[in-house]
């Protein structure tokens, strides 16, 4: 049957789509309406609620994924009359909500959770003309943006001032200008992790600079070693992470950081601090910009918090030194966006990013639940703050042939390898992603996959 059921989307800090099917969800329990029952077209429920037809038309679809509605060509969208065996959903995490081909937990994904509707409602804010001409390059009207992202990194605790704070597009453009900034001569060496970023590494390539990886220990780089490549590669650069290393999931104590700001300081390097995961904490730990300000230049944005795909990041520099990197980043690009730099203002001062924030806190901390319990009998290493675990592999298995092994079940996973210096030796192990793009559901089939393939090497590895 028909319905002419329409819903108050009066919900604070839940993106509209979400608040639609959630009211479909409670009329349904509250006896609204029923199994059966037709909603309103697309266009017309989007007049009756005063929002958009794609919001609509995603919480419908949104909805079908669910198995909450059916749509039938020429007919309409239903309620659908659940299978008794179906369990209706209450959360989805992910933008992907049917079963793919393949379950890419080797590459980090930011989860939907209606970022695309709100960045598109806060667009309307943007405005164009005036100090945000289009017909000039920008810089001179950055300081609120600056000022915002300081605010929002909570960054006011190290002193660190706006002028000193460059806008860049996301976190890996941020750090091929530190490298710039830097490094100086003709064969510059940068010390890191044994294990890095590919991003890291390409970065270096393109400042013509050579990585040394550090050892190190369950506590992060050891100040021995450090110490030793300092004395004999005289690098420029120490680059690592502020919180959590990325792939290891390793957390330096705070000794550990003052030993190695220590050192940092007697052979005077350069300190490249990349913070992704900081505000994922519910108390930061010191990092490197508290130990020694005066060396450090600190690395984030909120593509890689919030939404991948609003280009915004930024490098702080050491007091004084903002122009060096202005200087740089205008080599790169000339300016910033003031487009971008209006709407990542406004997601921060709406209140917006941090609602999205602490939803993907929720999010990390139940992903990391499941793969714990799912994975908990193999030696792995977890933090609810950080997007991925580090799994050593048991004998007989080894990083790559798993990694292909688990291709062919239609899983992706990172093996230690990628993250190797051109001289560098990987472990045996595997880094996943919690699954971003994904529900829940699927998650938990990954997941299901992967402990049976650890414990079911291929027969020929046994012989």
């Amino acid at each position: 049957m028909d319905t002419i059921w329409h819903p108050d989307l009066l919900q604070n800090g839940i993106a509209k789509y979400r608040a639609l099917l959630d009211a479909i969800h409670n009329a349904l329990n509250t006896g609204q309406i029923s199994h059966g029952d037709r909603l309103l077209p697309v266009r017309e429920m989007a007049w009756r609620l005063q929002v958009t037809p794609g919001t609509v038309a995603r919480a419908y679809q949104l909805g079908i994924d669910e198995e909450l509605l059916e749509a039938h060509v020429g007919r309409g969208t239903f309620i659908r009359t659940p299978k008794p065996e179906t369990a209706r959903k209450t959360t989805v995490f992910g933008e992907t909500h049917v079963s793919p081909d393949i379950i890419d937990l080797r590459n980090a994904a930011v989860p939907d959770f209606g970022q695309d509707e709100i960045l598109d409602d806060l667009s309307k804010q943007i405005e164009i003309g005036g100090e945000h001409s289009m017909v000039r390059y920008a810089g001179h009207n950055e300081m609120p943006t600056r000022t915002a992202m300081l605010d929002w990194m909570q960054l006011e605790r190290t002193r660190a001032k706006p002028e000193d704070l460059i806008l860049t597009y996301g976190s890996q453009n941020a750090t091929i200008a530190a490298f710039m900034a830097i490094l100086r001569g003709t064969n510059p060496v940068i010390a890191t992790d044994t294990l890095v970023l590919p991003g890291t590494r390409r970065a270096a390539e393109l400042a013509r600079a050579k990585i040394i990886g550090i050892e190190g220990d369950e506590d992060g780089i050891l100040p021995k070693a450090f110490e030793d490549i300092c004395r004999r590669d005289r690098p420029q650069i120490l680059h690592l992470s502020a919180n959590i290393t990325n792939p290891t999931a390793i957390q330096m104590s705070l000794t550990r950081k003052a030993k190695i700001a220590e050192i940092a300081r007697q052979y005077d390097l350069q300190i490249v601090e990349d913070d992704g995961q900081a505000k994922f904490f519910a108390t930061p730990p010191p990092s490197f910009l508290e130990l020694c300000p005066e060396r450090v230049w600190h690395v984030s944005s909120l593509s890689r918090y919030l939404a991948a795909g609003l280009r915004i990041g930024f490098l702080l520099c050491p007091p004084g030194k903002g122009m060096i990197g202005q200087n740089v980043i205008q080599s790169l690009c000339h300016s910033f966006s003031p487009l971008i730099a209006q709407l990542a203002t406004h997601f921060i001062q709406s209140g917006q990013a941090d609602i999205i924030l602490e939803q993907i806190r929720t999010y990390r901390a139940e992903r990391v639940r499941l793969a714990v319990n799912q994975l908990g009998c193999w030696d792995i290493r977890w933090n609810e703050a950080a997007d991925y675990l580090w799994l050593n592999l048991p004998n007989p298995w080894r990083a790559s042939t798993f990694s292909a092994a688990a291709e062919k079940t239609g899983i992706l996973v990172a093996p230690a390898d990628i993250f190797l210096p051109d001289d560098g030796v990987a472990p045996n192990a595997i880094r996943l992603t919690l699954g971003g793009k994904y529900g829940a559901r699927i998650f938990q089939e990954a997941l299901v996959r992967l402990d049976h393939l650890l414990d079911n090497p291929p027969h020929e590895m046994l012989a």
